[in-house]
């Protein structure tokens, strides 16, 4: 946990000073709401081709893959010293996101090996804590370096810390022992998992639905922020900063949560608040009024983060959690590569950006209903009874159960 710890630590700089500036960056830099779209269908591009990890990970260790991934990626971003069209920047993010996302089904494995069940959730909460406290003092500092010195500037520092982070996160401890076997010999046997699981279907359902409601309106986000806000730099920071500390406190909430009532129940909370933000769009005609969009932002950030890892690792066949996660993160990646798309398109066709939002609503609305029936018992309320809370001291002293 330290060493995730500090690794998220430089993923949160990394994460502040560049990722989530990219959409903002491109606007000023003239790209149209089809641009910006296919930049938000662009970080859905490995989840889409995770399927093909799993074929690849059949005789590799999933920590390794992960590491090698990960550290071309965020290496990319030194490229951005060079580029300064729009066109170029669309190029190097394309494959920054294929390379940050492919490897995701060998992450959930390694959380599954490396923290015991019956405080996985609260461990993956503290963690996510380091990152979202990171982010929480670089992100104005980010926001005015950007208007100070420029992207080409800060966002080739950025690239080095978090390739940096590949260094600790390299000296975890991985014990699989042997290979465990793969069944999936080929992408289209994964799909056998939706066949004959219901419960992870329903499930697959409603979030790529909730993922349509949610992208549909997404690329328009800058443009509301740039066009009809106009918004600099710096407040877009400062309304980051409310965003983190949400996201911080929806680790420490959604975490204790996840390990009493399992991960269905936080996906379900995530996706009905969800609703706020798009209706905080349709309404906004001044950059404080998105206060609650990007608050709640926060904190769907980080339930839909633990809380997606741990429905999948829940409703999976516990051999086979590598395979349900590829098929998870593929639906994740065809919904994300086609929604920004329709939302643009809606746009051209004549329908104002407020109709687009209000649609995105509904959608996770319907998505709520979907999930609703889903029922899967996580493994740690068998041992309730033995639990005892995970507790912390400062300076960050942790208690965890005997095992």
């Amino acid at each position: 946990m330290y060493l995730e710890l500090v690794a998220s630590l430089a993923y949160g700089i990394f994460y502040a000073a560049a990722i989530q500036y990219i959409p903002v960056v491109l606007r000023r830099l003239g790209a149209s709401s089809e641009l910006l779209a296919l930049y938000t269908a662009q970080t859905y591009l490995g989840s889409i081709l995770t399927s093909l990890s799993i074929v690849l990970m059949r005789r590799r260790r999933p920590k390794n893959f992960v590491i090698l991934c990960w550290l071309v990626s965020r290496s990319l971003f030194m490229l951005f010293a060079l580029v300064s069209q729009v066109h170029w920047l669309l190029v190097v993010t394309a494959f920054f996101w294929l390379l940050e996302t492919f490897p995701s089904p060998g992450y959930t494995r390694i959380i599954q090996v490396i923290y015991p069940e019956r405080v996985r959730g609260q461990i993956l909460g503290v963690v996510r804590l380091g990152m979202v406290a990171a982010m929480i003092v670089a992100t104005p500092l980010a926001g005015w370096a950007l208007d100070v010195i420029g992207y080409r500037v800060l966002f080739p520092l950025a690239g080095l810390v978090g390739a940096g982070a590949m260094a600790v996160f390299n000296q975890l401890h991985v014990d699989e022992g042997p290979l465990p076997p793969r069944e999936t010999r080929s992408i289209a046997s994964l799909w056998q998992i939706v066949r004959t699981n219901r419960a992870f279907a329903l499930h697959l359902l409603s979030f790529a639905i909730y993922g349509m409601g949610g992208l549909l309106g997404y690329p328009l986000y800058a443009i509301v922020q740039v066009d009809r806000l106009q918004l600099s730099y710096t407040t877009i920071g400062l309304l980051g900063i409310g965003q983190s500390v949400a996201w911080l406190v929806g680790f420490l909430v959604w975490g204790r949560l996840v390990d009493s009532r399992g991960g269905l129940p936080v996906l379900r909370i995530n996706q009905l608040i969800s609703v706020i933000v798009p209706l905080a769009y349709v309404f906004a005609t001044d950059g404080w009024m998105l206060i609650p969009a990007f608050f709640v932002q926060g904190l769907i950030n980080a339930g839909v983060d633990i809380g997606l890892i741990s429905t999948c690792i829940q409703l999976a066949d516990k051999d086979r959690v590598v395979e349900y996660a590829a098929v998870q993160a593929t639906v994740v990646g065809l919904r994300g590569m086609i929604t920004p798309f329709l939302g643009a398109a809606l746009l051209r066709l004549g329908m104002v950006d407020t109709t687009v939002f209000a649609l995105g609503a509904a959608l996770i609305f319907v998505s709520w209903l979907i999930l609703l029936p889903v029922r899967g018992t996580p493994a740690t309320l068998q041992n309730l009874p033995q639990r005892r809370v995970l507790r912390a001291r400062w300076p960050l002293r942790w208690r965890f159960p005997r095992q």
